[in-house]
């Protein structure tokens, strides 16, 4: 054996998180007395999920514009006839049309929180209402979940992280289909490790493929080739014998086989590095023993 640059990679085993996911809540009270939505459908940004009964708002809003309309008159006249009127009485006329103006904008906001829409184009994962079921502001109508685009959350430790760089590409593989290699590019590297000294690593990752469509939950791997180079010993997989805890390879040496306790290092598909226990020039059998 000689010393050579023994290469290998490191793979980081992750899940896929959706690109966006978001609780639809309800904005208004109300009567829910359209649904445009099921479990499982997809939706465009902007599409109403849900209309809620704006009847009493509506009503409200053209007594407060009839209103409006009587006060701007009135204002006008008075303001036309100031001679023998006070100032206080123009300045409280002139102060309920201001009032009015602002009462027919809230009520134009109440009725249009009422029409309850998708933030973002998406998938609906969970629904929480029904025809003819009562809302109120908070209350949760709907998940909605965009996947056309995930994030592969992966742990790398301390002494790899600097080996990461946003915008790197990088190939990642998946159990679901093991002979498709998808493309994911670094995008958020955690600037704080977790308890076990690892930082958490996302690659956006576009998933608008139909044939090797992911889902969120998923689990996904990367590979960091090349993460070290180093010189040293290098044996093929078949020459080890014994176990990983007490490895072992047949040395040969003037013609006679012994066994060797060797301590091994990292590895790849192939071969093992050997950190200790081999010299250069040394005799091995690889198979056949």
């Amino acid at each position: 054996i000689h010393y050579n640059t023994f290469q290998f990679s490191t793979t980081y085993l992750g899940s896929f998180t959706p690109n966006k996911e978001s609780v639809i809540a309800s904005e208004a009270a109300g009567r829910v007395i359209q649904m445009n939505i099921q479990e499982g459908s997809f939706v465009n940004a902007g599409q109403v999920i849900a209309q809620l009964d704006t009847d009493i708002l509506k009503n409200q809003l053209k007594i407060a514009e009839s209103n409006m309309q009587l006060a701007e008159k009135t204002a006008q006249r008075m303001n036309a006839a100031a001679a023998g009127l006070t100032e206080v009485q123009v300045d409280n006329t002139n102060n309920q049309v201001n009032i009015l103006k602002y009462q027919i904008e809230v009520l134009k906001k109440q009725i249009s929180m009422a029409t309850i829409k998708a933030p973002f184009s998406g998938i609906i994962t969970a629904k929480f209402f029904e025809m003819g079921s009562l809302a109120g502001p908070g209350a949760q109508m709907a998940i909605l979940t965009d996947i056309s685009t995930l994030k592969l959350e992966v742990n790398v430790p301390e002494q790899d992280i600097t080996k990461f760089k946003t915008g790197m590409k990088m190939n990642i593989s998946t159990d679901v289909y093991p002979d498709h290699i998808f493309i994911g590019t670094v995008g958020i590297i955690a600037s704080k490790a977790d308890v076990t000294k690892n930082y958490t690593v996302k690659l956006i990752v576009p998933n608008s493929n139909s044939a090797y469509s992911l889902k969120a939950g998923m689990y996904g791997s990367v590979s960091l080739s090349n993460s070290s180079n180093k010189e040293s010993f290098s044996i093929p997989r078949t020459a080890l014998i014994g176990s990983n805890k007490e490895p072992q390879v047949y040395l040969i040496k003037d013609g006679i086989v012994t066994k060797q306790a060797i301590q091994i290092g990292e590895s790849n598909e192939n071969s093992l590095q050997v950190v200790s226990g081999l010299s250069e020039n040394d005799i091995i059998a690889t198979s056949g023993l």
